[in-house]
C-alpha cells in the first residue's frame, strides 16, 4: 500500500561542498608562510593579511572559489546577481586550539577552503541557530532533529554556507596542526526593488555624495 504521509523539509540551509582538483602544494606553501596573529581566546592563529585573494599566488584557487560561487547563487538561488569574496584569511589551528561559535556579519554567503585537513583534526561544526524551548528526546539522531552537524572535509575542499549559519571549530585533539582560508562576501548588484520598499543601490548612492 502506498505511503499516504508526505514529508516536507521547508526552508533547508543549503551547504554546498566543491572539490578543487589541481594541487595545492604551491599554494600551501605560501600561506604557511604568512605573518600570524594569536587569538588567545582560542589558541589559534589569524594570518595578518585579511585581503589574501589579491595575490597571484593564490589566483587559481580565487578563480574556483569565484566560480563556486557562482554555482551556489545562479544554481541554488537561481538568482543574476553577482557576490564577490570582500576579504579571505587563513586559520592554524594548531594542537589543543579551537575557534568559538560565531556568525559572519556584513556578508551574505561565506566559505571556508581547506588546505590541511584530514580524519584526525577537527571538522566544522555547525549549529543550530534557534534552540527549541521544549525538546524531546531522539532515540537517533538525523538532519531534522539535530542541533548540531559535523562536516568532515580534507584537502583542497571548498564549503559555501549563508554567512548567518553558526558554526565553530571543536578543540584539535591531534597532532597536526589545521590550515583553513575563510572568506565573506557581499553582493555587487543592486538588490530588492523599489515596489518592495526593498531596494538597495550602493554605488548610486554613493555617487550622489
Amino acid at each position: 500500500m502506498k505511503e499516504k504521509d508526505e514529508l516536507l523539509q521547508i526552508f533547508p540551509t543549503p551547504v554546498l561542498i566543491c572539490k578543487y582538483e589541481n594541487s595545492i602544494e604551491e599554494e600551501f606553501k605560501f600561506i604557511e608562510n604568512l605573518r600570524y596573529v594569536e587569538q588567545k581566546e582560542n589558541g589559534n592563529f589569524k594570518s595578518d593579511d585579511t585581503y589574501l585573494l589579491k595575490h597571484k599566488e593564490l589566483s587559481k584557487i580565487k578563480d574556483f572559489i569565484n566560480t563556486s560561487l557562482n554555482k551556489y547563487t545562479q544554481k541554488i538561488l537561481q538568482t543574476k546577481q553577482r557576490l564577490v569574496v570582500t576579504q579571505a584569511w587563513t586559520n592554524r589551528n594548531p594542537p589543543n586550539s579551537k575557534h568559538h561559535e560565531h556568525v559572519h556579519p556584513n556578508s551574505i554567503l561565506s566559505g571556508v577552503f581547506y588546505f590541511r585537513q584530514s580524519k584526525t583534526l577537527p571538522p566544522i561544526q555547525f549549529n543550530k541557530s534557534i534552540q527549541d524551548g521544549i525538546k524531546l528526546n531522539p532515540e537517533k539522531y538525523n538532519q531534522l532533529n539535530s542541533e548540531t552537524f559535523l562536516l568532515p572535509m580534507t584537502d583542497g575542499e571548498l564549503v559555501l554556507f549563508p554567512s548567518s549559519l553558526r558554526h565553530s571549530v571543536p578543540i584539535n585533539r591531534g597532532n597536526e596542526t589545521r590550515y583553513s582560508m575563510s572568506f565573506n562576501t557581499f553582493c555587487i548588484d543592486e538588490l530588492g526593488s523599489r515596489d518592495s520598499l526593498t531596494h538597495l543601490d550602493i554605488r548610486r548612492l554613493y555617487e550622489k555624495n
